[in-house]
């Protein structure tokens, strides 16, 4: 069987990384510095499977990957939550500490309660936020796997807010509806009164269960938006697929970003 190449956001021990180990534990991992190279790594050939953080439990979705998924053709084909938990490691004699924007905001309690006076740094990943602790000095918030292989002092552990679990979109040309579990789109609205209710209606009246809706603004258009949405059931599946079809003559345009199924690990 031909190795499976997996890109990820990295570097490695991320916790991007970690999801995609939990799928491929034996093949090629490539890491990327951004979700939009995940992303484009797959869509030059370069890797098989790209993945990416989605949604998290305690700060909703991320931007960054709702907004590739709306640019790209690749479909979702499978769906891994995983458990998140959060260390503090590093030199604290140095008042500044870097994370992930998530991470960050994952542990500001923690944080200001035990770190007012530390300046905190977005990074574009925990782990890329643990090698800069180690390279320029300070704290980082990252998993306890990242800071473990970097030889960073870990200083406190669980400092997220509440269960914590992260959802990670795996990404290919091609989706797996057979026996999925949950559907997404991506949807532009007419602007006029009763669009939005209107485009909904035929999930309603199918018996569709929606359980997520979020907007993103549209490029080059102000004020106008595109919706990400995720529903129950595959796309195979009648009553979601006669939804979908009504739906799309509805809007301005739909795109169904795939069918999957969800993993879940704690």
């Amino acid at each position: 069987m031909p190795i499976v190449r997996v890109s990820y956001l990295g570097p490695k021990y991320s916790f991007t990384y970690e999801a995609a180990q939990l799928l491929y534990p034996q093949e090629q991992l490539i890491p990327a510095d951004t979700i939009r190279s995940v992303v484009s790594l797959v869509e030059s050939g370069e890797a098989d499977v790209g993945v990416i953080p989605l949604e998290n439990s305690l700060h909703g979705p991320v931007a960054e990957s709702i907004d590739a998924l709306a640019d790209t053709m690749l479909h979702m084909n499978a769906i891994v939550e995983m458990r998140v938990t959060l260390v503090v490691a590093g030199d604290p004699g140095i008042s500044r500490i870097y994370g992930h924007p998530h991470a960050l905001a994952e542990a500001s309690r923690w944080l200001d309660a035990n770190l007012p006076e530390h300046t905190r740094i977005a990074m574009s990943s925990t782990s890329s936020a643990a090698i800069a602790a180690r390279e320029e000095g300070g704290l980082c918030v990252c998993s306890r796997s990242a800071a473990e292989a970097l030889n960073l002092n870990i200083i406190a552990e669980g400092v997220e807010s509440g269960d914590n679990y992260t959802r990670f979109a795996f990404l290919s040309w091609s989706d797996s509806p057979k026996g999925a579990e949950r559907t997404s789109i991506m949807a532009l609205i007419p602007d006029v009164p009763g669009g939005l209710y209107r485009f909904l209606e035929p999930y309603a009246s199918n018996n569709v269960n929606l359980t997520m809706i979020y907007s993103r603004p549209t490029r080059g258009k102000p004020w106008r938006y595109v919706f990400y949405i995720e529903m129950e059931g595959s796309r195979l599946n009648e009553r979601v697929n006669r939804a979908l079809r009504e739906s799309r003559e509805r809007s301005l345009m739909l795109k169904i970003l795939g069918s999957y199924r969800i993993m879940k690990y704690s």
